[in-house]
């Protein structure tokens, strides 16, 4: 008896070692690349942005980190690729405002509420710049003659897109009617377009403008928040001219997303990573020299700011009865 229990003993312990031998230990995460979306095009400023933040990123991750552009659908072909994704944490969202246009307006077909934000990573500030034959040189002029005038003031837009709801949030806080003239592609075309006297206003990033105002091909309008632009430092914005509620317009967010089934540790990861890498004093010199604005924000305050722009958003989208279907 003494023989048969030394035996089992003896089996059960090596049958123990073998099992535990078979079951290797989690790997940490991650453990292979992650896949950061963008729905624009290569070359952009959101894709810029992307790449010198992720560029300072690996420094903080182990892994290899891969912009994927995914063009078409007024940018909502790329921002469902991510929503149908596994949600395991390797495809993660970049993109700013745009996203939350396309979800008002029914184009996205997803629920909006289902991406969560994960952190904002500074953002891009715009601007409204004119031709240079345009029959206005500041925002009190251009009130003037767009009341004067409805409907004469062409605005370059991107149907559906950012700039568009740019506009019509621009014209709602104007009391004016603009004539929208669509121009694809972002900020390059709607500057070629103003160069080329086809349009009368268009919007720009404050960075991308100033060879143009230095070579008088476009002249600077309004910036719609208090920024510092290098040698236009006299140069109103919104606010200062009596428009207050148009501040929160005139910006390209930098926010990345991650799906809500994603786990909660996985979107914490990458909150504390983006943290880290935003105070980063290397990240801060090469983004700085692009964008004006470096703030991060993460949890609580993130979802509040997100939440208000997007509630924004949709009263401008059901006013000018935009909407094709319900993202609710």
């Amino acid at each position: 008896m003494a023989d048969m229990k030394k035996y089992v003993g003896a089996a059960v312990l090596a049958l123990a070692l073998a099992l535990g031998m078979s079951a290797p230990a989690k790997a940490e995460y991650p453990e292979k690349p992650v896949t950061f979306v963008l729905p624009n095009g290569a070359g952009g400023a959101a894709d810029i942005n992307l790449r010198i933040i992720l560029k300072h990123l690996e420094k903080h991750v182990p892994t290899k980190l891969i912009v994927k552009n995914i063009k078409g659908g007024a940018t909502a072909t790329g921002t469902r690729a991510a929503y149908d994704a596994p949600k395991d944490g390797y495809t993660l969202l970049f993109f700013h405002q745009a996203f939350m246009g396309t979800a008002a307006q029914g184009i996205l077909g997803r629920e909006f509420r289902d991406m969560v934000p994960v952190a904002r990573a500074g953002s891009i500030d715009i601007m409204y710049a004119a031709a240079k034959d345009a029959p206005f040189d500041n925002l009190p002029e251009l009130i003037a003659f767009a009341k004067e005038n409805p409907g004469a003031v062409k605005v370059g837009v991107f149907l559906r897109a950012h700039s568009h709801m740019v506009a019509l949030k621009v014209m709602d806080a104007l009391g004016v009617e603009f004539n929208m003239i669509n121009i694809p592609g972002g900020g390059g075309p709607i500057r070629a377009a103003l160069v080329g006297h086809q349009i009368d206003l268009g919007i720009t990033s404050v960075s991308e403008s100033q060879k143009y105002f230095e070579s008088g091909d476009i002249k600077p309008l309004f910036v719609f928040r208090p920024v510092e632009v290098p040698g236009l430092e006299e140069l109103p914005s919104a606010e200062e001219s009596g428009y207050p509620s148009m501040a929160d317009v005139g910006s390209v967010t930098n926010y990345f997303w991650a799906h809500k089934d994603v786990p909660e540790e996985i979107r914490t990861y990458w909150a504390n990573k983006i943290e880290k890498v935003m105070a980063d004093p290397e990240l801060q010199e090469e983004l700085g020299q692009r964008i004006i604005d470096l703030r991060f924000a993460r949890d609580n305050e993130l979802q509040k700011e997100v939440d208000a722009q997007y509630a924004n958003t949709v009263a401008i989208v059901e006013k000018f009865d935009l909407g094709t279907g319900s993202n609710e």
